[in-house]
């Protein structure tokens, strides 16, 4: 005879919640009930519930706001490291509304690192781009972008708030990334990442760090982008 197996009163009130966003269709932005009725519709005590929710907070699939309540969080987009769909393709993916704030504009010297990264000398000039992307006018990602001034001459005089990179790099100079090396890592948000992306110092974020090329195999662009894992997920599809 097979032996039963007892579900735990805090699987039951993970389960609870999660068939309650079901059972009432809740969209993202929708507030629960209040936690007594919560209690009552799924037969837990209150310590327990709480235990869930935290739960499901730190996976982000419910915001809990101090002296307002419980609520649905709004859909994160996906970014999938195979695919070189750009920023503003990935939020609208999910409803959102891309948008960008142009912190750094200039033309530098390439210096060593970045020189490596693009085949330059050391003193060749490059566009140094620096972005802070928003979804909903809420700061979600810090991009910053390196680009040989040589292949890509008066990209300087483009506004990257009004203007997708991407865009200008198809429309305008005929080059489009077919291909993207990249290294993701866990990193801890700086003061100043944390008080543009809106995070605690210290805070864990992903950082994306990678080189796009052309169909001719030369280099493009190489990034830094550092995401915040409140408003992003990361995945990447593999073939065996």
């Amino acid at each position: 005879m097979a032996k039963r197996v007892e579900v735990s009163s805090y699987d039951k009130a993970v389960e609870g919640i999660l068939n309650h966003i079901v059972a009432c269709d809740m969209r993202p932005g929708d507030a629960f009930p209040p936690e007594r009725e919560l209690c009552d519709e799924i037969g837990v005590s209150r310590t327990t519930l709480r235990s869930a929710l935290t739960h499901l907070a730190s996976t982000h699939v419910v915001e809990r706001r101090q002296g307002s309540g419980n609520y649905l969080c709004q859909s994160r987009p996906t970014v999938q490291l195979d695919d070189l769909s750009g920023f503003s393709r990935i939020v609208h993916t999910i409803g959102g509304n891309p948008s960008s704030r142009v912190l750094t504009c200039e033309v530098v010297p390439a210096g060593a690192e970045i020189a490596s990264r693009l085949y330059l000398p050391e003193d060749g000039p490059v566009l140094h781009l620096e972005r802070l992307r928003l979804i909903g006018g809420v700061p979600a990602m810090l991009e910053t972008s390196y680009l040989p001034l040589a292949r890509f001459p008066g990209i300087d005089a483009f506004d990257f708030e009004e203007v997708s990179l991407s865009r200008v790099l198809d429309d305008e100079y005929g080059v489009e990334a077919v291909h993207v090396t990249l290294r993701v890592t866990v990193a801890r948000a700086t003061e100043r990442e944390a008080g543009l992306m809106r995070v605690q110092p210290d805070d864990l974020i992903f950082l994306e760090c990678g080189t796009r090329t052309g169909s001719d195999t030369n280099p493009i662009e190489y990034y830094r982008t550092r995401y915040s894992p409140s408003h992003f997920r990361i995945s990447c599809k593999t073939v065996m």
